[in-house]
């Protein structure tokens, strides 16, 4: 996986995938569902009280709800591109640093894909939230906020290691690493 993943074509397509939908995600379906700049999304995802949700979701009107359903297939999409583009760049760094031979960082692949699976699990238990609110259970929105914070939480975590392997120096180099 390691090696499919760090190529310099896949890093490029999927870091062209994510910048396309993350303006698709947070510029065009955001602002279409809550009908303003599209925080109210984000104010669902980080609820964790149902009837705050509810609350939120009754802000967007029902064309809103409506967009919901037809573009949430993009926020599928921006969590699989963007898992994609944080692993290939990984997988290049620990090559790059001579690091691919230790579990750590073998291991370390996986965050991105946690993440997006986070997502996608998010982005299904909104789908049933928003479209039957009053039967979705208050457990279940609260396991889908807490879903989406270790989201928001795995994603800076990732970017933090980028951030230290750039800086690290090759394992070639200093073999006590």
């Amino acid at each position: 996986m390691i090696n499919l993943l760090a190529k310099k074509k896949t890093l490029f397509i999927a870091a062209i995938m994510t910048f396309v939908m993350f303006i698709v995600v947070m510029f065009v379906a955001n602002p279409l569902i809550d009908g303003d700049d599209g925080m109210g999304v984000l104010a669902l995802q980080l609820a964790f009280d149902k009837e705050i949700g509810t609350q939120v979701i009754d802000n967007w009107t029902q064309t809103g709800r409506q967009n919901f359903n037809k573009l949430i297939f993009t926020d599928y999409i921006y969590a699989l591109s963007y898992s994609i583009f944080f692993a290939s760049w990984l997988c290049m760094l620990i090559i790059k640093k001579g690091r691919e031979n230790l579990i750590f960082y073998k291991l370390l692949l996986f965050l991105p894909f946690v993440a997006g699976l986070f997502d996608w699990i998010e982005n299904t238990l909104e789908l049933f939230f928003i479209n039957n609110p009053t039967e979705f259970s208050n457990i279940l929105f609260f396991i889908h906020s807490l879903i989406a914070s270790f989201k928001w939480l795995i994603l800076p975590i990732v970017v933090g290691f980028l951030i230290k392997l750039s800086f690290q120096e090759n394992a070639n180099t200093h073999p006590i690493s």
